[in-house]
């Protein structure tokens, strides 16, 4: 029994939990809500992560920047990217467009902290949770946005 026809026979619950567990397709009721929590979550932390260079302090992020053969004179204009981006992503504004520009920095995330290592407790964080963060990203980049984005609803106005 799929959800679907469980919802439509007024199933009980133990036979919609079954076919909840049981359906090994892609909901089409559910799919755009759980691709909405998944863009909100990539978006908030996005802005989390930019305005932890600002907490830090610049000169920190300068500083790594440079250590790994980056220019520094990239510490503000990424930061104004993830934020921008962060804040796109969230809201549903070019989410696919915008999420898949930020691959290109989770990469090099990845890229600097393979040499320490997969796990993210080592020291100086491997590249488990960056990579967590690139594939849930590539997911939205190959989905979209989900529910209760913004550009749904601007161009639903048109």
């Amino acid at each position: 029994m799929s959800i679907d026809q469980a919802r439509d026979n007024r199933a009980s619950l133990p036979g919609i939990v079954a076919a909840f567990f049981s359906n090994a397709t892609v909901d089409q009721a559910w799919a755009p809500y759980g691709l909405a929590l998944l863009r909100v979550a990539i978006g908030f932390d996005w802005i989390v992560h930019a305005f932890l260079k600002i907490s830090r302090g610049m000169h920190t992020h300068e500083a790594l920047l440079a250590k790994n053969g980056i220019t520094p004179l990239l510490a503000w204009p990424t930061f104004g990217v993830e934020v921008i981006g962060g804040v796109a992503i969230l809201l549903g504004w070019y989410t696919r467009q915008w999420a898949a520009f930020l691959l290109i920095f989770l990469a090099v995330v990845v890229w600097i902290k393979w040499p320490v290592g997969w796990g993210y407790s080592n020291p100086g964080g491997g590249w488990e949770y960056p990579m967590l963060w690139l594939v849930a990203q590539a997911a939205l980049v190959l989905t979209g946005s989900g529910a209760f984005a913004l550009q749904a609803s601007m161009s639903k106005s048109k």
